[in-house]
């Protein structure tokens, strides 16, 4: 069964970590909604019909009224999906980590083309994504039959910053993104003036730290 799959993962990390941790599309149908490339938003019932290169290219949305709309995911801007309630079972996942959101973004790894790619952090300056093509997967990226065969915390991700400069940071280069990621923020580098290899399973946190002390009304601190 397909939740095995996700207790196992998630019983292999931290809570803290699992708030970073990617757990995929949903295939079948869950509160949500998408907003189209025109920035409409649809709200209902939303699942994933079919994935590409690790990104929903097809989505199902069943609305109030009972109504099925297809969508191609390439005319979407965002998907977002309400994780089932039995994926809390585990207590990996903390209780305020309520949707899955795809979001089209700058992808490194397509010349900088965009592609809907799993957010794992809040909405702020710097934001990070799965890194799905840099992931030696061993089964679909699909809620429930997600595996990870490395330690998690290996991952690596897709960091946006500004919603325009991506970039790929991984454990290994984590020290050398310090300055371009952080160092526009002076208060932030006088706590944090350096990152080593052994900050890397705090990088959420670093992140959203940053979000919260340096940016004050749009602007940096």
């Amino acid at each position: 069964m397909k939740i095995k799959f996700l207790i196992a993962f998630l019983g292999s990390t931290t809570v803290g970590f699992a708030q970073y941790l990617p757990l995929g599309a949903i295939t079948s149908w869950t509160d949500g909604y998408v907003v189209t490339a025109q920035n409409d938003t649809i709200r209902g019932k939303v699942r994933v019909g079919s994935m590409v290169n690790d990104a929903p290219a097809s989505v199902v949305v069943r609305t109030a009224d009972d109504k099925k709309i297809n969508l191609k995911g390439e005319n979407l801007r965002l998907i977002a999906q309400q994780i089932p309630k039995f994926a809390y079972a585990t207590g990996s996942i903390p209780r305020e980590r309520e949707m899955i959101v795809f979001e089209r973004v700058p992808n490194p790894r397509r010349d900088g083309k965009t592609a809907l790619l799993e957010r794992l952090s809040h909405p702020g300056k710097i934001v990070l994504y799965f890194d799905a093509g840099g992931w030696k997967k061993n089964s679909e990226f699909t809620f429930g039959n997600l595996t990870i065969g490395t330690n998690p915390k290996d991952l690596s991700f897709v960091v946006v910053k500004n919603g325009t400069d991506a970039r790929i940071v991984k454990k290994g280069t984590f020290d050398e993104e310090h300055e371009a990621l952080f160092g526009d923020c002076p208060k932030f580098v006088q706590q944090f003036p350096a990152a080593t290899r052994r900050d890397w399973n705090r990088f959420g946190d670093l992140v959203e730290q940053y979000n919260q002390l340096c940016v004050v009304g749009g602007e940096i601190n």
